[in-house]
């Protein structure tokens, strides 16, 4: 207890622990990982999470409410001052950024944000010769301002009788009085628990460094339903993970190539810092096309997985629904999943995977906090490209604007190259590539209805004589030369993925259909150019061209949820986009210098609505 004459104390140690117990951890399942990590600081093999829950009687029905979490770990346990130091606020240990957690906050910060009173017992020479102490925020109320001295206490029978896996050494964290846990149950509070902490120690689980034991508690025992928690891959790159089937013992994704041939879906981004060199490793994954489709072959979905239903609602689409953005890691844990990168409102974004690993000595750089939940300069830099704009001054180039920052001392510096390299580069080109892997499934009814009327067309003409060169090359073309041409066509020039190339031939081949619609990256300045292939017309409406963004995006890349209002909008966006089309080729005939050169254009324009009439109508103009 503090003597008297405190009256100007700086700091009241009950304002304190109250603002620290409001000082933002995400769930319980955060919280959670603070203990864990101080387990595997401990050199643990063995965690064990419990759940411990009783009996309430409800005003209809009894019901269980979870009343004490404990963590238990086979550790390297602690000594009487280790122990006391531990839940002393900010101790720190020292800068030993070795370790996961270094900040000296990590476990009465966690504890109290959760209960108000935290006991541990620690022992390094057996469970019966443990040292005991606690935190009680009643007490902390009452002006308790040291950590009360431990004492030798041996391990409750009740926890030994539970555990699977004590040993000479060892920690148990006991939260009680909980009043802030999101969850009631035993198996709802793990349940709910488990996914994040499969996804926070994925490298450790993998390797099997650790393992983690998810127990519920009932009457003293541990209830049916206890589990080991499984990796959770937001790159879905683990072989063995809690994916749910068929993805559950193989990657449901593959890496995404950045150009590096010595290790396939990475890349390294060396710093200075104060003249250290440090090294960021950006890693980046992409749905493998059976994830997405059930037709690709060898890879069927299970029997009860609707074809017709998106992938994206079946149960591994769900979970990587909810793995949306980029890890980050540090000292091999996760840091965050920061959703901020992503496109919130488009479902396409689950289908892909970037981890952004960094050192320790990295931690201030990228602005993590002392609850390691959060990396607050690198999340600031999201979308940065269009941020800097508004920033810049004027005329100010990206250097100059960089140099300024740095002369100013601003944190975001030494960053922006990554930010700008993952929104500017990476993202764009996973996303392609996301698209033309989807091509033949979003919308495939409206696609084989419009394919099947210009083939149609195409036909028409024909029998009626108008052959084009589409025609002249069919002549003595065999289906295996079609198929060979076409492949080369949409792997080779526009960068399909083997297997969705396949689909799309034997799709066409199948119905007879003489057109095909594909989107893809054109380094032109024509929105959209054509393949003339045996028997096969092909339209590639070019990505780099604003119009895609302005007209086709707007029309087609609808949100499931849109509501009326916004679908207005786009109708009445995609009818302004289409009247400046016009309005473009209009000028074009003004500026065209000659007369003669000008009919041309004006004939041209006149075939063309023609050819627009009989694919649209059915009609030929009897030419």
């Amino acid at each position: 207890m503090t003597n008297g004459g405190s009256n100007y104390r700086i700091v009241s140690p009950s304002l304190t622990v109250k603002a620290m117990r409001d000082s933002g951890y995400k769930s319980t399942a955060y919280a959670l990982a603070e203990l864990i990590d101080n387990s595997i600081d401990a050199k643990a093999t063995l965690v064990e999470v419990f759940a411990c829950e009783r009996p309430v009687q409800g005003s209809s029905r009894m019901s269980h409410r979870v009343e004490t979490i404990a963590v238990l770990d086979n550790g390297t346990g602690m000594d009487g001052e280790a122990l006391r130091r531990a839940l002393k606020f900010g101790d720190g240990r020292g800068d030993d950024r070795q370790r996961i957690g270094r900040f000296g906050m990590g476990l009465p910060n966690s504890s109290m944000s959760q209960c108000t009173k935290l006991e541990v017992w620690s022992w390094t020479n057996g469970p019966g010769n443990a040292m005991y102490t606690y935190l009680d925020l009643a007490e902390i109320n009452d002006g308790l301002d040291d950590v009360p001295p431990p004492k030798p206490e041996p391990l409750p029978e009740y926890w030994r009788d539970i555990s699977e896996g004590l040993r000479d050494t060892g920690t148990l964290v006991v939260w009680s009085n909980l009043d802030r846990v999101n969850w009631h149950g035993a198996a709802a509070t793990l349940r709910n628990t488990a996914e994040l902490i499969g996804r926070v120690y994925r490298r450790y689980l993998t390797t099997d460094e650790v393992v983690i034991r998810m127990a519920p508690v009932r009457d003293g025992k541990v209830i049916e339903g206890a589990y080991y928690a499984k990796p959770n891959d937001p790159l879905y790159l683990t072989e063995s993970s809690g994916t749910p089937a068929p993805f559950g013992d193989k990657p449901m994704f593959e890496p995404f190539n950045m150009g590096n041939e010595d290790e396939s879906g990475v890349a390294h981004f060396p710093i200075i810092v104060e003249g250290k060199r440090h090294v960021i490793t950006v890693r980046a994954s992409i749905a493998r096309p059976e994830a997405r489709r059930p037709d690709i072959e060898g890879h069927p979905w299970p029997d009860n997985a609707s074809p017709n239903q998106d992938a994206g609602n079946h149960p591994w689409g769900k979970h990587a629904g909810r793995n949306i953005g980029i890890s980050l890691i540090r000292q091999g844990r996760e840091l965050e999943l920061d959703s901020s990168w992503a496109i919130g409102y488009d479902p396409v974004e689950r289908w892909w995977g970037v981890e952004v690993e960094f050192p320790a000595a990295l931690d201030e750089v990228f602005g993590v906090t002392n609850n390691k939940q959060s990396a607050t300069t690198f999340t600031s830099l999201a979308h940065f490209k269009d941020k800097w704009r508004a920033e810049a001054e004027t005329g100010e180039s990206t250097k100059a604007f960089k140099d300024r920052l740095a002369d100013l001392g601003d944190p975001r510096v030494e960053l922006i190259d990554l930010a700008l390299y993952l929104e500017i580069k990476l993202l764009p080109a996973i996303r392609r590539q996301l698209k033309q892997r989807s091509l033949g499934r979003t919308g495939k009814k409206r696609y084989d209805d419009v394919n099947t009327k210009a083939t149609d067309a195409v036909k028409r003409r024909t029998e009626d004589g108008h052959t084009g060169k589409t025609d002249d090359l069919a002549e003595g073309a065999t289906v295996e030369d079609k198929r060979h041409e076409q492949l080369d066509a949409l792997t080779q020039r526009h960068h399909l993925d083997e297997d969705t190339a396949q689909s799309l031939i034997e799709e066409a081949l199948e119905k007879d259909w003489r057109v095909r619609w594909i989107s893809s990256y054109q380094d032109s300045h024509a929105f959209f150019s054509i393949d003339l292939m045996a028997g096969m017309l092909q339209v590639i409406f070019n990505e780099k061209h604003p119009l895609h963004a302005h007209l086709m995006t707007v029309l087609e890349e609808v949100p499931e949820d849109a509501s009326t209002d916004e679908l207005r909008h786009r109708l009445a966006r995609a009818a302004d986009t289409f009247k400046l089309l016009l309005f473009s080729w209009a000028r074009m005939e003004d500026e065209i210098p000659g007369d003669r050169q000008r009919e041309k254009i004006a004939d041209a324009r006149q075939d063309w609505g023609r050819y627009a009439r009989d694919f649209i109508d059915g009609e030929d103009d009897g030419e």
